[in-house]
């Protein structure tokens, strides 16, 4: 697969022997097209990861291959479109390079401040953190979502949430020792919250998916019956979720609590819409 310059195989095997001559075997076809195509290519700045069963994840050599006479050697993380992928398929390490990112946003509207008015200051805050937290927070968020009030809440998210406080009271001109309601601020401002920045992007991906049917991500909901019966859950097409994941998990459960209106509009304004005001 490829986007723009970032081009990425990924391989599956059922030992680490027939892993590592299928990754030399596929890698080399990849430099060598480039090559036959006037493309210039680094192996050295190739990255490697591999995603092992939970109880063979204690490794005490990393795995190593060679392309082009360069020795590749797997790493624990790497930074894939922005979004930083680790091995165990959990994402702490993106999540503490996108609080380092937002930080230094922060000292920039903090000096800012002073010279501009709060609607520019909010639409400045807009690019410079909002946009980055809803990046990819389908794929990263799925981890820490809450759907009910009674569902804990991660660390993570926690630190996250007094990351955007900040930058709220920075636009409605509040101090940290002042008591005002989170609340508050997040409708004058016309912001999400994390959580519900979370759940806007996982139910609007559900319903792209369903609407223009595409692949693999579509499959993750389905309805597990198999005869010919039509229920009331088929016309109000209600899903469950086909694989035991987080992101299956949350969109399920946020596509069945939707209206009906917003599972079955194909129009992408009235479900962004809807979707807004579902969470």
């Amino acid at each position: 697969l490829a986007y723009a310059d970032d081009t990425f195989i990924s391989i599956e095997a059922s030992t680490m022997d027939e892993l590592h001559a299928k990754m030399e075997e596929q890698g080399e076809k990849v430099l060598d097209f480039f090559s036959k195509n006037l493309m210039v290519t680094n192996p050295s700045k190739t990255e490697l990861l591999v995603f092992r069963p939970t109880v063979s994840r204690v490794q005490l050599d990393p795995t190593t291959i060679t392309l082009q006479g360069e020795t590749i050697t797997e790493t624990n993380t790497a930074k894939l479109l922005g979004v930083w992928i680790s091995n165990d398929l959990k994402w702490s390490k993106h999540l503490e390079e996108l609080k380092k990112s937002l930080n230094y946003s922060i000292s920039v509207l903090w000096r800012l401040r002073k010279v501009l008015g709060g609607q520019i200051l909010k639409t400045i805050a807009d690019g410079l953190v909002m946009s980055k937290i809803r990046y990819c927070a389908s794929v990263w968020g799925a981890d820490y979502l809450r759907v009910n009030t009674t569902d804990s809440s991660s660390s993570n998210a926690q630190s996250l949430q007094k990351i955007q406080n900040n930058v709220l009271r920075l636009i409605t001109g509040h101090k940290k020792s002042e008591h005002i309601k989170i609340e508050d601020m997040l409708e004058k401002t016309g912001f999400l919250s994390i959580n519900r920045v979370v759940a806007y992007t996982i139910l609007m991906e559900a319903w792209k998916a369903r609407a223009f049917n595409v692949p693999i991500l579509n499959s993750v909901l389905s309805r597990s019956r198999t005869d010919t019966r039509t229920l009331r859950s088929d016309s109000q097409n209600i899903v469950s979720y086909a694989f035991d994941e987080p992101f299956a998990r949350a969109a399920s459960s946020l596509w069945n609590s939707a209206s009906s209106s917003f599972r079955t509009t194909n129009l992408l304004l009235n479900a962004k819409m809807q979707a807004k005001e579902l969470v």
